[in-house]
């Protein structure tokens, strides 16, 4: 009887300490691999946040998709979505839509419902999906924003599509990636490191769209005041850019452009949300672009509305409605 509970005893001892030592190893592999933050992170930006306009079913009548177009790309997730116009107009802007996800989420089809409404306007939209951190890290979504245009321009006797005038958006993460490519694109030199070709004709880049971006990513950690935010952006920052004090190395300048500001840039639509998301770098980012082009920007004050990082696509929202008929307004003009 005592041998029998003496053996019961150890194997409850060895089950303990088994599940003690799973435990520690899973701690561990938190604090020592971005791997389970970025997945964290991903899941929640699962299936958008996106709500569509009212009358969208009238939107789409004036719209036509073909999805998940291959490009080619050298990395994973190289497809995009073209959603071309179908009314009355038949030669029209293109706009190059870049998604976000804070680098290890995100997809083309969190932003369909909004790029299919511009679409409706008068538009073609070509909707980028990219590889994501931490299976590749910088500057492997910029590179494949060069590789969907190249595979374009190299047949667009396929798609017919206007590339003398362009614009780049992008939301979130994209609105980061958008800056830097068309920093690329009009200066030269401007970001060595990301080995990005100027392959836009420059003055075929009619204007930017950037909605809620972080615009210099060391200052992302800097200004959350939330310890769980800055411990998800410092693991973030080691996915997107391979290495654990990733803060101070000189391609996160370069990649920022409130740090590494461009010289040249097109006219800009700028917004962000007011809560949580990186309104005082688009505000800061949106002075200094206004001292070099036409820049229209959209904020609000906290005790008219409370507004997060993705707020432009909650269409159901009096704020978003609002931002988006003046996007609307900044594409037609700028394209006159």
């Amino acid at each position: 009887m005592n041998q029998g509970g003496i053996t019961m005893n150890k194997g409850l001892k060895r089950a303990g300490l088994g599940l003690v030592g799973t435990a520690v190893a899973s701690a561990a592999y938190v604090f020592l691999s971005p791997k389970p933050a970025s997945r964290l992170v991903k899941t929640s930006f699962t299936g958008g946040k996106e709500v569509a306009i009212k009358g969208f079913d009238e939107v789409v009548q004036k719209t036509s998709v073909r999805k998940d177009i291959d490009y080619y790309s050298a990395y994973e997730n190289g497809t995009f979505d073209l959603i071309r116009y179908e009314g009355d107009k038949h030669v029209v802007p293109t706009i190059f839509w870049v998604h976000g996800g804070s680098f290890v989420g995100g997809d083309k089809a969190d932003v369909f419902k909004y790029a299919t409404s511009i679409a409706s306007n008068g538009y073609n939209v070509v909707s980028i999906n990219y590889a994501l951190a931490p299976d590749v890290t910088y500057p492997v979504p910029l590179q494949q924003i060069e590789e969907a245009y190249t595979y374009i321009t190299d047949n667009n006797d396929r798609f017919r599509l206007d590339l003398d005038r362009v614009f780049f958006a992008g939301d979130s993460n994209g609105a980061q990636l958008v800056a830097q490519f068309i920093g690329i694109q009009l200066n030269d030199g401007y970001a060595p490191s990301a080995e990005v070709n100027q392959v836009v004709p420059q003055d075929s880049i009619l204007g930017a769209v950037l909605l809620s971006g972080p615009y210099d990513l060391k200052r992302t950690i800097l200004e959350s005041s939330k310890a769980v935010n800055r411990f998800l952006f410092k693991r973030i920052g080691w996915a997107y850019f391979g290495t654990y004090n990733w803060e101070n190395l000189p391609i996160v300048n370069e990649a920022s452009p409130l740090v590494n500001i461009p010289a040249t840039f097109v006219p800009t639509f700028i917004t962000d949300g007011n809560t949580g998301s990186f309104e005082t770098q688009a505000k800061e980012f949106a002075t200094i672009l206004s001292g070099r082009t036409d820049v229209t920007s959209v904020f609000y004050n906290r005790d008219e509305y409370e507004l997060g990082n993705s707020y432009h696509f909650e269409m159901n929202q009096p704020a978003a409605s609002s931002t988006y008929r003046r996007l609307i307004t900044f594409l037609r003009e700028t394209t006159k």
